[in-house]
């Protein structure tokens, strides 16, 4: 799936005519500037407080800053973001959090809530982060093994992310696009995704077991 998105995104790049448009070093300026790094961790807490998709961040940031760099501002805003939300679930409850009480991610973490497994939730691609948040808050799961796992499991994702991004842009082709850097980073990515879903499919099978006893 990782590389279909790169291959689209190249695809796109090379013949919608943005490739003209915008540079790669026009992309580096608007991150030079000292109000995008604030304004992406404000915005990315922002969404994981109120539940909202935030993948978005894991693939605009890199544009804007070097993977290391990137890393560090997604690391942030995840930590700001799991914090908020969190403490919304805990402390504040309301209707919108209510509705998390009976999810699946509710379900499914007030049996399984280490470190190792909420680790693994985190960095399994395409997870619900936010509805992740509330979950924890609302079965008041130890914030600090919440917090440290969730940083570690963002932690190393983002950097993948930013690597495999940051290898693919400005190639003059699609072979270069495609090149070691990238495709070890979606490599990491796939088996990271593929670990992830063969774990919570155990866990998840080891529960109905568990009932039907």
């Amino acid at each position: 799936m990782g590389i279909i998105i790169v291959v689209a995104g190249y695809v796109l790049y090379e013949f919608s005519g943005i490739r003209g448009m915008v540079t790669v070093e026009q992309l580096r300026e608007l991150g030079q500037n000292p109000a995008a790094p604030i304004l992406i961790i404000f915005a990315m807490a922002g969404a994981w407080t109120f539940a909202l998709p935030g993948s978005v961040f894991f693939f605009v940031t890199p544009l804007l800053f070097p993977p290391a760099e990137a890393t560090v501002i997604i690391t942030i805003g995840s930590a700001a973001g799991t914090t908020a939300g969190y403490a919304a679930a805990r402390f504040i409850g309301g209707p919108w959090v209510e509705r998390s009480r009976t999810s699946r991610w509710s379900q499914f973490l007030a049996r399984h809530s280490t470190f190792a497994m909420i680790f693994t939730l985190r960095i399994v691609p395409g997870s619900q982060h936010g509805l992740l948040n509330y979950s924890a808050g609302l079965l008041r799961v130890g914030f600090t093994r919440f917090l440290s796992a969730t940083l570690l499991a963002i932690s190393i994702k983002s950097f993948l992310y930013a690597t495999a991004i940051q290898s693919s842009i400005g190639a003059s082709n699609i072979r270069e696009a495609l090149n070691p850097g990238t495709v070890g980073a979606l490599f990491g990515l796939a088996t990271l995704g593929i670990a992830g879903h063969v774990i919570q499919k155990r866990m998840q099978k080891r529960d109905e077991d568990v009932k039907r006893e």
